[in-house]
């Protein structure tokens, strides 16, 4: 996040394929609702 590779807390979220690869990362800060859209993507 922002550069740093480090997982600051233990509220850093990831996103992954149902076969476990990275999709994205998100800050501790953000809501699970801003996640919804990005799940249905990789649902589909």
């Amino acid at each position: 996040i922002l550069g740093s590779r480090r997982i600051k807390w233990n509220f850093t979220k990831f996103l992954l394929t149902a076969d476990g690869q990275r999709v994205t990362r998100f800050a501790p800060i953000t809501k699970p609702e801003r996640l919804f859209d990005r799940i249905e993507t990789l649902l589909k």
